[in-house]
C-alpha cells in the first residue's frame, strides 16, 4: 500500500453536509476579518508610546524595549505554519476562535507582573495568537473566489487601522490607567475575534481531505522570493512603525502623545492603499508582481529620507508616505499569489511566506534601538533597515519569473 512522502499528512475526516452551518454572506465575512485584523495588528504598536515610561519603571534600555517587538514578532513566527497547517485540515474557524484566545490569555496576563522577562513571555503568547490569526483569515480571504482580490486589500487594510489604533489610542490610554492598564485593555479588547467567530462561519469546508505539505513550500522558489519581498513591505512598516513616535518626539521635540498621533495617521492612511491594492489587481489595471515591485521600493526610499541627518518635516512627510504606501499597497500581491501556487497548500505557502518576511520585525526594532541607545541618533538606527529593504527590492524582481512558472504549470494541469 502506497503511503504518504515524508512530511505530508492527510486529513481523512469527511465532512457531514446535513450538520454544516451554512455559510455566512460575503460582506458579513469580510466585516469579520478586518475586526480580526484590527484586533490582532494593535499589538504591533501598542507597546511604542510605552516605551520611555516602561524603560523608567523596569530600568530598560532602549535595546531591550526592541525586543517586546522581536518576540511579538518571534511569536508570530512560530504560529504561521502550524496555522496554516490546522486551517488547512480543519477549516480557518477554530484556528481564528483558538488564535483569539491566545491573543486575550497574553494581553491580560502581561500586566499581572511587572518583569521584563515575565512582559517579553506574555508578549510571545500574543505574538503566537496573531500569527494563528493572520494566517486563518488570509485563507479566508483567499478562499472567496471572485472576491478574493478585495478580500485581502481590505483584510490586509485593517492591518493599518489596528496598528494606527495602537499608537493613537495607546498615549490616551496610559494617561489614564498607566502602562499596565493600557495593555489589559488591548487584553479585553481581543475578546471580539472570539464572539466574531463564535458567530460567523468562515464558508470554508472543513475536515475535507487534503494534503499538507511543508517539505514542498520549502522547495518552492516562489515562497521564498515572496517571502523575502515580503520582508520589505510587511516586515520594513512595522519595523519602523515600532520606533516612529520616539523618532519624531526626538528629531522634532514633540510631545510623545503628538508624535504618536502623527505616527499613526501615516499608519492609518494604509487602510485606503491596501485594498486599492486589491482593487487595482482585481480589475487588470496592474499585475501582482509589478505592484509588488513598486511597494519595495517606495518602501526602500521611503526609510531612506528618514535616515537623512536634517530636521527638514517634508523628508519625513514623503519619507513616511512613501512607507505607508510601500508597506501596504502590495499586500495581495504577497498572499493572492501565494494561494495560486501549484504544489503548495494554500494555507503552508501563506504561512512560509510569512515566516520568511520576519528578520525585519524582529531584527529591526531592537537593532534600531541599539543603534539609537549607542549613537543619540536615527540616521545608523534607520539605515540599518536599508540592508532589509534592498534584499526585499531584489526578490521582489525574481519572483515575476518563479511565480509565473508556478502558477502557470498549475492551469496546465488543470487544462489536462
Amino acid at each position: 500500500m502506497s503511503q504518504p512522502p515524508p512530511g505530508v499528512f492527510e486529513a481523512t475526516a469527511l465532512q457531514e453536509p446535513a450538520k454544516s452551518r451554512p455559510s455566512s454572506s460575503i460582506p458579513l465575512r469580510i466585516v469579520a476579518l478586518c475586526l480580526t485584523s484590527v484586533v490582532a495588528a494593535v499589538n504591533y504598536t501598542n507597546y511604542g508610546p510605552l516605551i520611555p515610561i516602561m524603560r523608567t519603571d523596569l530600568h530598560i534600555n532602549n535595546g531591550q524595549a526592541g525586543l517586546m517587538s522581536t518576540l511579538l514578532f518571534l511569536g508570530l513566527a512560530v504560529a504561521y505554519i502550524p496555522a496554516g497547517a490546522l486551517a488547512d485540515r480543519y477549516g480557518s474557524r477554530p484556528v481564528l476562535i483558538g488564535s483569539g484566545v491566545l491573543l486575550v490569555t497574553g494581553g491580560l496576563l502581561l500586566p499581572l507582573i511587572p518583569n521584563f522577562t515575565w512582559i517579553l513571555f506574555c508578549r510571545t503568547i500574543s505574538g503566537i495568537g496573531a500569527g494563528g490569526a493572520f494566517v486563518a483569515g488570509a485563507g479566508v480571504a483567499a478562499s472567496m473566489g471572485k472576491h478574493a482580490p478585495v478580500a485581502q486589500g481590505l483584510y490586509g487594510g485593517s492591518v493599518q487601522i489596528g496598528s494606527g489604533l495602537g499608537l493613537l489610542l495607546t498615549p490616551v490610554l496610559s494617561s489614564w490607567f498607566g502602562w499596565r492598564g493600557a495593555f489589559h485593555f488591548w487584553g479585553l479588547f481581543a475578546i471580539l475575534i472570539v464572539i466574531t467567530w463564535l458567530i460567523v462561519n468562515d464558508g470554508q469546508v472543513a475536515h475535507a481531505p487534503t494534503k499538507v505539505d511543508v517539505k514542498a513550500g520549502l522547495r518552492s522558489p516562489a515562497v521564498w522570493l515572496l517571502g523575502l519581498a515580503h520582508m520589505g513591505t510587511f516586515g520594513l512598516g512595522n519595523a519602523i512603525a515600532a520606533w516612529i513616535a520616539v523618532y519624531l518626539a526626538h528629531q522634532y521635540g514633540l510631545t510623545l502623545g503628538l508624535a504618536a498621533t502623527l505616527g499613526s495617521i501615516a499608519l492609518l492612511s494604509g487602510m485606503f492603499f491596501r485594498p486599492l491594492g486589491g482593487i487595482l489587481i482585481g480589475r487588470g489595471i496592474i499585475g501582482a508582481i509589478p505592484l509588488l515591485r513598486m511597494g519595495t521600493m517606495m518602501g526602500f526610499i521611503g526609510v531612506a529620507l528618514l535616515a537623512i541627518p536634517l530636521h527638514i518635516p517634508i523628508l519625513v512627510i514623503t519619507g513616511m508616505g512613501l512607507i505607508a504606501i510601500g508597506a501596504t499597497i502590495p499586500y495581495t500581491s504577497v498572499f493572492n499569489e501565494a494561494a495560486r501556487l501549484r504544489d503548495v497548500s494554500k494555507g503552508i505557502a501563506q504561512g512560509l511566506v510569512s515566516v520568511i518576511s520576519v528578520p525585519t520585525v524582529i531584527l529591526g526594532p531592537p537593532l534600531i534601538g541599539f543603534l539609537f541607545e549607542n549613537t543619540g541618533q536615527f540616521t545608523l538606527a534607520f539605515g540599518s533597515i536599508l540592508i532589509f529593504s534592498s534584499i526585499a527590492v531584489t526578490a521582489s524582481f525574481l519572483a515575476g519569473p518563479a511565480v509565473k512558472r508556478e502558477t502557470i504549470s498549475s492551469s496546465l494541469l488543470t487544462k489536462g
